[in-house]
């Protein structure tokens, strides 16, 4: 069975360019998306007590906390939403770090192919 609404998607990331880019990408693909934004993890906290999401795209390098920090609270307040961890800071202790909180790893340029799979992934 197929979804019957938009998918919530919500980008994370301090760098309004990136998440421009990640717009561009999203909107090209043939999926039907509600996006969100946040520019750090202090507002992306703020916005998940209101709405709920069904997969996130987090930056790992942000002011205050990092993604894998955002990651792990997200583990508990929001345990069914996917998440991508994004970032150019393409170390193995990184992607390990990501993969053991259950995080897909993209790295930065995004390709939208990648991308696409991700959001596929996501019931």
């Amino acid at each position: 069975m197929s979804h019957t609404r938009a998918m919530t998607l919500l980008l994370v990331d301090d760098s309004k360019v990136a998440r421009l880019s990640l717009m561009r990408q999203l909107k090209a693909l043939p999926l039907e998306l509600e996006i969100l934004q946040a520019a750090s993890a202090d507002e992306a906290q703020v916005l998940m007590q209101e709405r709920q999401a069904d997969a996130a795209l987090i930056d790992f390098n942000m002011p205050g906390r990092d993604g894998i920090e955002l990651a792990t609270e997200f583990c508990h307040t929001h345990p069914t939403m996917k998440m991508a961890l994004v970032t150019a800071n393409i170390q193995d202790a990184l992607i390990q770090r990501a993969q053991d909180l259950g995080m897909t790893f993209l790295g930065k340029p995004t390709r939208p192919d990648d991308l696409a799979r991700f959001i596929e992934g996501v019931e």
